[in-house]
């Protein structure tokens, strides 16, 4: 009986993922929303969490989604956009910079205005890498639900402010949809392309990267389109409800959230943001300025909104691919070894 019961609350909540993603996608495009296909689940999902509604995003969907969306983002890759690569080691720097400061002011903000304690303030001002910084709380048993809330709230804020930006930025920017320029991919080629992908994820994932279905269909489109085996991108179809699905998981961050801790941390989470885009924006005008690389992509690339979320944003504005997808696995990497070398400084004081 108990088993039948776990069944059928499981069946509940994944057929609630099912309705409240496209909801939000078509309340999103009726209105015309930037990006309507992301935000519009993310926004619909996240309200829908808070409010006491139990869902979920099937592990097997969500990496299916994440292939998808790197097949879509290797499939713009081209080689005028590889020559430019000469020019992103000093970008690096610059977003590698930002990430220091965001993450040591955030740090002092938290702790002498929210009196988090000094460890979980770190981790709470980690810009990105969210399962790794929960993984340390847990195990430092720190304010993990704080941490949570943090995090998510500056996640959230980004996927739903970033389109908005790039319209004001760019006159031209077209956000309802992936606009298509060459032909498609055929059925065939799309299937091979994810057999293949699917394969190349679960070898990346024993290697604990992350994000490895994202990886592995950005790495196995990329050597197909440029290598001349496919010439084409990924049918509509197939990115939208990919971007969909990405929308109601980041709406899932908020289902275990219950209003008293959104309430007592999502100020902090607001400052974090706040901390983050001014730096992000900074260092992001620099690298402009410097290089004459495309301001938006810089702000994308900086931008601390997880690494899925962000580089899909990067497909949504038509952004360079690899120069967007390159910073932010750079970003996580990074992170792995800048939080526990200031919380073992921290532990030395």
């Amino acid at each position: 009986m108990k088993i039948e019961s776990l069944r059928k609350l499981s069946f509940a909540k994944i057929f609630h993922s099912l309705w409240l993603g496209p909801l939000g996608a078509i309340l999103a495009w009726s209105i015309s929303a930037p990006a309507p296909f992301l935000t519009g689940p993310t926004t619909v999902c996240s309200l829908a969490a808070l409010l006491g509604l139990k869902f979920i995003v099937p592990e097997a969907i969500k990496n299916f989604s994440f292939v998808v969306i790197g097949l879509t983002i290797g499939s713009n890759v081209t080689p005028e956009t590889l020559i430019q690569a000469s020019k992103w080691p000093f970008s690096i720097i610059c977003m590698l910079t930002s990430v220091v400061l965001i993450t040591i002011l955030g740090r002092y903000i938290l702790v002498n205005l929210l009196s988090m304690d000094r460890e979980s303030s770190i981790l709470a001002s980690s810009p990105g890498h969210l399962s790794f910084v929960l993984s340390i709380s847990s195990d430092l048993k720190r304010e993990t639900a704080k941490i949570t809330v943090i995090q998510n709230t500056r996640v959230l804020i980004l996927v739903l402010l970033t389109p908005l930006v790039v319209t004001l930025m760019k006159e031209d920017a077209n956000l309802n949809l992936i606009v298509h320029t060459s032909v498609l991919l055929s059925l065939f080629e799309m299937f091979i392309l994810i057999v293949v992908s699917v394969f190349c994820g679960f070898l990346i994932g024993k290697t604990k990267i992350p994000a490895p279905f994202l990886i592995a269909g950005m790495f196995c489109s990329t050597i197909s389109n440029g290598s001349g085996l496919t010439s084409g991108e990924v049918s509509t179809v197939f990115s939208t409800t990919a971007f969909i699905i990405l929308g109601t998981l980041i709406g899932t961050r908020f289902v275990s959230v219950n209003i008293f801790q959104l309430r007592s941390s999502f100020f902090g989470g607001v400052l974090q943001t706040l901390v983050g885009a001014f730096f992000v924006f900074l260092f992001a005008y620099i690298t402009h300025k410097a290089t004459g690389l495309n301001f938006v992509d810089t702000i994308i690339a900086f931008a601390p909104g997880g690494l899925e979320a962000m580089v899909a944003m990067g497909a949504l504005v038509q952004a360079d691919p690899t120069y967007i997808a390159i910073h932010h696995i750079a970003r996580i990497f990074f992170l792995s070894f800048l939080v526990p070398f200031l919380i073992y400084r921290q532990d030395l004081r």
